[in-house]
This record gives structure tokens, C-alpha cells and sequence, in this order.
């Protein structure tokens, strides 16, 4: 994916932004609610520990694929880049960002 992203998730939800390779710009995910179980006493904290760090898991990958939908991937350099930075449709150019137009 992009290589700037920031971790916002709580104990209570998970959520990501990701940002712009060119200019910064930041998308962030859904907010993801945590299942937490019926893990409430002390002796399932592991239990709780282990749950929680799969579901951040995959609460990272669906952000990552949804994402995909927000940056375009430049062919020519591998920057993954917003709307703003892309140039689509060019056929001189094969949709690159604005850098390797």
C-alpha cells in the first residue's frame, strides 16, 4: 500500500489512515468495531490479547483493499498516489502520477 500509515485503532475499534506517496494527502478507513468475546475477567487476558491483535490484523488488511480504491498505482515509479496526483487516460503517458507525467 502507501508507505506513510498511521495506526488509529482503540481498544474499542480499529482504524487506519494511509497517505499520499506524492503529496501527503490522507484517507482514512472505516472504523472497525472490536469483538470483543466474552473475555471480561482477568484470567482471559491473553485470550483477550490474541483476539484483539487478529482482529487488528485483519481490520488492517480490509482497510489496505479499500484503500485501493482511493490511490491509483504509478506504473512508471510504484508510487501508490490520490486523484489529485494522477494523471489518468493518457495514452502517451499510460496513467502515471504527475511526478512521471
Amino acid at each position: 500500500m502507501t508507505r506513510k500509515s498511521t495506526d488509529r485503532s482503540s481498544e474499542e475499534e480499529f482504524a487506519f489512515s494511509f497517505f499520499c506517496d506524492r503529496c501527503g494527502k490522507e484517507w482514512q478507513s472505516e472504523a472497525m468495531p472490536f469483538v470483543k468475546g466474552h473475555f471480561s475477567s482477568i484470567e482471559h487476558e491473553e485470550a483477550h490479547r490474541l483476539l484483539w491483535a487478529h482482529e487488528r490484523k485483519v481490520a488492517f488488511e480490509q482497510a489496505n483493499l479499500d484503500a485501493r480504491m482511493f490511490f491509483n498505482l504509478c506504473p512508471k515509479c510504484g508510487r501508490r498516489v490520490c486523484e489529485d496526483c494522477f494523471c489518468p487516460g493518457d495514452k502517451r503517458h499510460q496513467d502515471s502520477c504527475k511526478d512521471c507525467f
